[in-house]
């Protein structure tokens, strides 16, 4: 069983949250939203189920409640896709390159979830490699994390409860209708409130990059079964970075960065860093960062191309390798050994050639505000 990160930093005080003011949150919803709240409305299907009548009901949370917000669709209002169609990459003719996608690599089986269809589900019960799997995403935090659903031996099902707690999403599990904060990786109320998932390593980059990496890779497609604008992004002008307005009243945030920026946010007990992607540019085309967390050596890599950022541990045997880049990368080499690497951690030629670095499976893409809210003593890259 997995473990949370400290939930103490969340203080039971509303005196902790944006400046915005209502009627500005009012104007902000009516902007993100124009053009598309119709759609939202649809997601609010006929055969939803009752809504939560109280979160905390036969149980305390291990959170505060009056930090939990209704995200207005209501449970199940945004359909969580069971067991999706997927497509080989051949036939996927609907994406383009650029799409970005969450990329899941499990028993040698790789699949990629497509933010444009997770902006309208964000939450998937799967299964790949033969195991079941558990694919979340919020758009509201930009943050996609993936779970190994199963817990003291049942395999648990997921929804998206219409619930909110500092913008970002709360599932619930259809056994025990505990509730699941997803950057707290864990219920926080109901009968699991204290017990974790696994996380599973997963990747946010584009379906090009992915499709390059795995071309026998599957893709959850459009065919959900619900009348969707799978090309559009609901949310107007939300993710600029600039944007600091939230949806939700929010805990306050460092502004050491734009609020809105991708960042890689990395944690490890109790601590935690964060690299920006805007950071990480400018160090070029490609980046290779022999780093560490908690005594752990980690190495960062980031294509700027694709903004894809990965994480993984140095440590292979008794061995801490140290990387660079070979030319202009993404290809790297260890000097402890002069192996060669490609983009996924795997050694190519050389002495090591056939092994794997481990990635980090606590690792995420996700927006700077919400990682500086559930993680405001992280360390950041560059600073």
């Amino acid at each position: 069983m997995g473990t949370f990160p400290s939930r103490d930093r969340f203080p039971n005080d509303m005196s902790r949250v944006c400046p915005q003011s209502p009627a500005l949150r009012r104007a902000v919803f009516a902007t993100a939203l124009a053009g598309a709240a119709s759609l939202l409305a649809a997601c609010s299907d006929s055969n939803a189920s009752d809504a939560l009548t109280d979160p905390t009901a036969g149980a305390a949370c291990s959170i505060p409640t009056s930090r939990i917000f209704d995200g207005g669709p209501g449970r199940d209002g945004i359909p969580a896709l069971n067991l999706p169609e997927v497509v080989p990459a051949g036939a996927a003719s609907f994406f383009r390159d650029e799409d970005r996608v969450l990329g899941l690599e499990l028993n040698g089986a790789a699949r990629a979830y497509p933010l444009l269809v997770l902006w309208w589900h964000e939450v998937v019960n799967d299964t790949l490699g033969g195991e079941p799997v558990l694919l979340s995403y919020c758009p509201l935090t930009g943050s996609g994390i993936a779970f190994d659903p199963v817990l003291d031996g049942e395999t648990r099902n997921f929804g998206v409860s219409g619930l909110l707690f500092e913008n970002n999403l709360i599932m619930f599990d259809r056994q025990t209708e505990s509730l699941w904060n997803q950057l707290l990786l864990g219920a926080q109320c109901g009968p699991d409130r204290g017990k974790a998932l696994e996380r599973l390593p997963l990747v946010e980059t584009t379906w090009g990059q992915w499709r390059s990496l795995h071309p026998n890779t599957t893709v959850v497609d459009t065919s959900t079964g619900f009348d969707r604008s799978y090309g559009a992004y609901p949310y107007g002008t939300y993710d600029q970075p600039d944007n600091p307005v939230t949806l939700f009243p929010s805990s306050t945030w460092s502004d050491a960065r734009p609020p809105k920026e991708l960042v890689l946010g990395i944690h490890e007990g109790d601590s935690a860093v964060a690299y920006p992607f805007g950071v990480l540019a400018g160090f070029g085309a490609a980046v290779a960062l022999n780093d560490s967390i908690a005594g752990r050596p980690i190495l960062v890599t980031y294509l700027d191309g694709t903004r894809t950022a990965r994480a993984f541990d140095r440590t292979l045997g008794d061995t801490v390798l140290t990387f660079r880049l070979v030319g202009n990368g993404p290809q790297l080499q260890d000097a402890e050994t002069g192996s060669t690497w490609n983009a996924l951690g795997e050694a190519i030629a050389g002495p090591l050639a056939g092994r794997r670095l481990s990635p980090l499976v606590d690792a995420y893409t996700l927006f700077w505000f919400a990682w500086s809210v559930y993680y405001p003593d992280s360390r950041l890259f560059g600073q």
